[in-house]
């Protein structure tokens, strides 16, 4: 303590706990209404972002355990009116609100995030006409999204029950409030997950409804949540939102809209007695014109029968052109056999015996037989004739009549000849050959 002030001395911690204790106090729970300002999303799951207007700004936070709790998702300029704590942050000597609750501030700012929303969505493609898928005629199952109390499901199967009853599979779901946008997502993803090997089969058309109210009570079927749910569904489904004025996102992306969720039950499924009335007169007109084109063509018969007499004459007719065609046919048959038969007797005529063409040819084959052995005993005559001389030609040109003479030949140890002197140094042995040996000799 100071003597001079009589002030106690607190350290940064003691006065930034002093701090916070003193504004958790004080401000416990209060409502700040700004403009959101550089929303941040961690991997943490957390939300930070600065709450602002045109006096001063405030620092502000959404746990993750809270996020998932809230209405809307925050969102770059959006207006809006937090509850929560205020409390201090240490770190940073600055004050912050720590948000449990979030509205959109006016139906004015809620109008501008829808239209802003809704651009975005038609910029994705995701109202295109091309993804809208056909609803059928008459559906088996139709799954239901809708609170299980209150009028809205009671009028779609009082409807339906009118008009032709079906299988009705009911998905009940808050209709607004915290959480409700993601009930109804669920509903939808899970009603396309069934297939025919599940319990409940999967249904053929869906219909997303609830009564009227205000854009507040409308604005689950406006989160993108939602609507992106709507757009990945297979099954086609029928959006059936608030009275015939009332326009949400969800209306876009569906399939089909119907006005009013009553209006969604009679889109579904024709009416059954109606139907039933159509069918009946479509098979009076069938069965009516049946019989008048049957009536025609046993009209159409019975002249054609006229006009082909009977059927005796007919036969016979055809009987005698058959006769007369099959007698030209024969005889023209025995007119090729007879001129066939003529031909192969004047070429059979012409021909040797088959013994004078054995012994013609084997005539012929000793003649060139006799002529092959003096044409190849000539050949062999004259090549041993040849050889003969080339033979007398290579003995006197031989090697060994030169070493007859008298000459020697001189070579190394590898019997290689020796042409000059200098090719052998002195005191080299060299062989000299004679006409009849070898022998060793040494050079001087």
């Amino acid at each position: 303590m100071d003597a001079s002030t009589n002030n106690p001395v607190y350290s940064v911690g003691e006065f930034s706990h002093v701090i916070k204790k003193l504004v958790e106090t004080n401000f416990s729970y209060v409502r700040i209404r700004g403009e959101i300002s550089r929303p941040s999303f961690p991997g943490s799951g957390h939300v930070y972002f600065t709450l602002k207007d045109t006096d001063g700004t405030i620092a502000a936070i959404i746990w993750k355990y809270n996020l998932q709790r809230l209405s809307i998702k925050p969102e770059e300029g959006m207006e809006v009116i937090c509850t929560g704590k205020v409390t201090t942050f240490a770190g940073q000597s600055k004050y912050q609100i720590i948000v449990e609750r979030m509205e959109v501030a006016g139906e004015g700012a809620l109008l501008k995030m829808l239209e802003d929303r809704r651009k975005k969505l038609l910029q994705e493609g995701l109202f295109n006409q091309e993804h809208k898928k056909p609803i059928p005629y008459l559906p088996e199952r139709i799954g239901v999204i809708t609170s299980p109390s209150g009028a809205v499901i009671k009028d779609i199967l009082h409807r339906l029950s009118d008009r032709f009853p079906s299988q009705v599979y009911l998905w009940p779901v808050a209709v607004q409030g915290d959480g409700s946008a993601q009930q109804i997502s669920n509903a939808i993803n899970k009603f396309n997950q069934l297939t025919e090997k599940t319990n409940i089969k999967k249904p053929d058309l869906l219909i997303v409804a609830r009564g009227g109210g205000s854009i507040e009570d409308l604005w689950s079927f406006n989160e993108e949540i939602v609507v992106r749910s709507v757009f990945k569904s297979s099954i086609p489904v029928i959006s059936a939102v608030g009275h015939e004025t009332d326009t949400t996102l969800i209306d876009f992306v569906s399939d089909l809209r119907a006005p009013t969720p009553t209006a969604a039950a009679e889109k579904a499924v024709p009416v059954r007695d109606e139907l039933i009335a159509r069918i009946y007169e479509i098979n009076l007109r069938f069965r009516k014109s049946f019989n008048n084109k049957l009536n025609n063509n046993k009209d159409r018969l019975n002249s054609l029968i006229r006009l082909l007499g009977k059927p005796d004459q007919i036969f016979e007719n055809k009987i005698q052109k058959l006769d007369v065609i099959f007698k030209d046919i024969e005889n023209l048959f025995k007119d090729i056999f007879v001129e066939k038969k003529n031909k192969i007797t004047r070429h059979s005529q012409s021909l040797l015996p088959p013994k004078v063409l054995i012994s013609n040819l084997i005539s012929k084959q000793q003649f060139l037989e006799t002529k092959f052995k003096n044409n190849l005993e000539n050949i062999l005559n004259s090549k041993e004739t040849k050889l003969n001389s080339l033979n007398q030609l290579l003995e006197s040109s031989s090697f060994n009549r030169v070493l007859d003479r008298g000459f020697t030949l001189v070579m190394d140890l590898d019997d290689k000849p020796i042409k000059l002197s200098s090719e052998a140094p002195e005191n080299a042995y060299v062989k000299i050959k004679f006409s009849d040996r070898v022998r060793t000799a040494k050079l001087d």
